[in-house]
């Protein structure tokens, strides 16, 4: 038998062999893949300590393919809450296993419709990952609509999957959410919105005339301080709500990128997108406005977030800070969805 005979020979012997084993070892990978998805949940940030920040969503009205609608996921102290819930968001969440069974509740800046396009999902698919009471939506006065809306929108899937999977394993009362309209702050002041389990959180007022009512938020745990802008010009409220704060996250609109994409509008004939990429700049903060904040609230960290217009290349990304470093001198960086930041809990308020 020839060297060649017996090399083909060992070949098929082995191809038989793992042909015979194909089933076994099939199974046995698809079992493994079933488990890895059922115990994919990582909960462990609930109870490590620490102020977790997780940017979901960083666009703003326009669609880009790189960043859902404007999210943002605070979890500390056994409890998961989220700034917003913009179109594409709620996928992001579940798609990086964050513990979605377990959202404490919403908090809304304001109701334009890419700051709570998602809260339909949130609310429905946090109540089939396990949540079984009511889900707290926290926001300025008019939040009873939009939430009252959105149940009534979802209303007849709940009735379906109650009907189908009983209500021992899906309680109805998961699939509501609870609106609380809070106060509205006067001048810069800020007024609590809850405290619990040493996680504090206030609000405060922002100017994004026309809009009626947007706040910022400024949360506090065992020692740090995150606060978040919602939409607004440059305000005096973020500066004096962000003294000393660990993190700033705060919107940004490059006004010199919108002004140049409106005269050409114009110039093609495109009037309409003309005026409104003119509009849209006078009540947002640019980026070096955004960093002028950042600087006299003596932040210790900046990301700029909401970010317009979409930045599809690296030479977009370079003219959208331009300036900004003049501006601040501490760390600043372009947030985009997946930036986690970790915040350990600071010496004299650790146990």
């Amino acid at each position: 038998m020839s060297r060649r005979t017996i090399i083909l020979a060992g070949l098929a012997a082995a191809a038989v062999a793992v042909f015979a084993a194909r089933g076994p070892l099939l199974e046995r990978l698809t079992v493994r893949q079933i488990d890895r998805t059922l115990t994919r949940v990582d909960s462990r940030p609930l109870e490590d300590g620490a102020l977790h920040v997780i940017l979901c969503g960083t666009a703003a009205a326009l669609p880009d393919p790189e960043r859902a609608g404007p999210c943002t996921a605070i979890i500390a102290g056994g409890q998961f809450w989220l700034v917003d819930i913009g179109p594409g968001a709620w996928r992001n969440l579940d798609v990086w296993n964050l513990p979605v069974g377990k959202l404490s509740g919403v908090l809304l800046t304001h109701f334009h419709s890419d700051h709570i396009g998602d809260l339909g999902e949130a609310i429905t698919q946090s109540w089939i990952a396990g949540r079984k009471t009511p889900l707290d939506v926290y926001g300025p006065q008019g939040i009873d609509d939009i939430v009252d809306g959105f149940q009534c929108a979802y209303s007849h899937d709940a009735q379906y999957r109650v009907a189908h999977h009983g209500e021992a394993y899906m309680p109805s009362a998961g699939s509501r959410a609870l609106a609380h309209a809070l106060p509205t702050p006067e001048g810069d002041a800020a007024v609590p919105v809850f405290e619990r389990n040493g996680l504090r959180v206030s609000a405060f007022r922002v100017d994004h005339a026309p809009v009626d009512f947007a706040f910022g938020y400024r949360i506090e745990y065992r020692g740090r301080v995150v606060v978040i802008s919602g939409d607004t010009v440059k305000s005096s409220a973020v500066i004096h709500n962000a003294q000393n704060a660990d993190l700033l996250l705060h919107e940004a609109l490059a006004s010199h990128m919108t002004e140049r994409a409106g005269a050409r509008a114009r110039a093609i004939g495109l009037e309409r997108v003309g005026k409104m990429a003119g509009d849209v700049r006078g009540y947002h903060t640019t980026p070096v406005q955004a960093a002028e904040v950042a600087a006299a609230a003596q932040v210790k960290s900046l990301v700029l977030t909401h970010i317009f217009p979409p930045l599809p290349n690296a030479l977009a990304r370079h003219l959208f800070l331009a300036g900004t470093a003049d501006a601040y001198g501490g760390p600043l960086q372009l947030g985009y969805d997946g930036l986690r930041i970790d915040l350990p809990a600071v010496e004299a308020h650790s146990s």
